[in-house]
């Protein structure tokens, strides 16, 4: 009797420890991979869109419509699929210059491709994009490019230094011009505004502000608000930090102004201002350039 226990008991022992052996040994799937390097911006002949200037930092993968993952750039992406499918990246960028808050920016086309994965080898992408048609979804507004010696952009009341047209090819953006103010250490107030008054989307969608710019002062970018027969609001709404370049290092920014339009009270139209941060306490010479002051409104 005890011999037959102590068999059974040895096979069941052999049979957990095959079965438990066979659970480990699993090999894992090879994934095929997708690299992409950097995603560029062409221009879409259908729309108005201004400067093509980007600062795309992610892309959005999706598989047969089903995400895979978002991916800084530049990224090797791992597929668990094989044979022929349908490859959709949408391009990501830092709200508001945030970078713990990343969206797939909706002004821009995602791009679209059948490729084919083979598990262990690498296909490389390299998605050209466009800025989505303006139709009845989008509507984009270049407010100033400094392309023309007349700007739409002028100082604010009370400030000390004027915002003028560069054309100093060391320091210009791109293209013919860029917007400078140029600050001294005996300056205590600056500021500069869009000259026009902007009629903005209201509709509880999207509105970006984009710019291109270069500072060596905070800069605090705000909105104002006309709400009609009703007091005006002013918001100051976010601060773009100072350079620690030496040299001038342009910066590409993608702000999302939706929040701040929906505290109007009653919004006929506004103009976006800019304050670099001077201080009494600690003055200096500096300069902040500005370029392609657009408007993306979703409709």
């Amino acid at each position: 009797m005890n011999i037959k226990v102590n068999v059974l008991c040895a096979f069941l022992i052999s049979l957990i420890g095959f079965n438990s052996c066979s659970l480990f040994d699993k090999t894992e799937p090879t994934p095929a991979w997708i690299r992409i390097e950097k995603i560029d911006i062409v221009d879409n002949p259908n729309v108005n869109e201004g400067s093509l200037s980007s600062d795309i930092t992610d892309a959005w993968v999706y598989i047969d419509d089903n995400i895979i993952g978002v991916f800084e750039l530049p990224a090797d992406i791992p597929i668990l699929e094989e044979g022929e499918h349908q490859l959709l990246v949408g391009p990501g960028i830092k709200v508001s210059t945030v970078s713990t808050l990343r969206d797939n920016y909706l002004f821009y086309d995602a791009y679209e491709s059948k490729v084919n994965l083979i598990p262990g080898e690498i296909l490389n992408i390299e998605p050209e994009i466009s800025y989505r048609d303006e139709g009845s979804s989008y509507l984009y507004y270049v407010v100033e490019d400094f392309e023309d010696s007349f700007i739409e952009m002028s100082a604010i009341t009370g400030s000390d230094a004027e915002i003028l047209r560069t054309t100093e090819t060391d320091i210009v953006f791109e293209g013919n011009g860029s917007g400078i103010v140029n600050i001294t250490d005996s300056i205590n107030a600056v500021g500069f505004r869009t000259s026009e008054n902007i009629e903005f989307s209201l509709q509880g969608k999207a509105v970006y502000l984009e710019m291109d710019y270069y500072t060596e002062f905070d800069l605090i970018v705000g909105l104002h608000i006309d709400n009609g027969p009703l007091s005006a609001q002013t918001i100051d709404y976010l601060t773009l930090k100072a350079s620690e370049d030496s040299e001038v290092k342009w910066r590409k920014a993608y702000i999302a102004l939706t929040s701040v339009l929906s505290q109007a009270t009653n919004f006929q139209f506004g103009y976006i201002y800019f304050l670099p941060q001077v201080s009494e306490a600690d003055p200096k010479n500096g300069k902040v350039l500005i370029d392609n002051i657009k408007i993306m409104s979703q409709l």
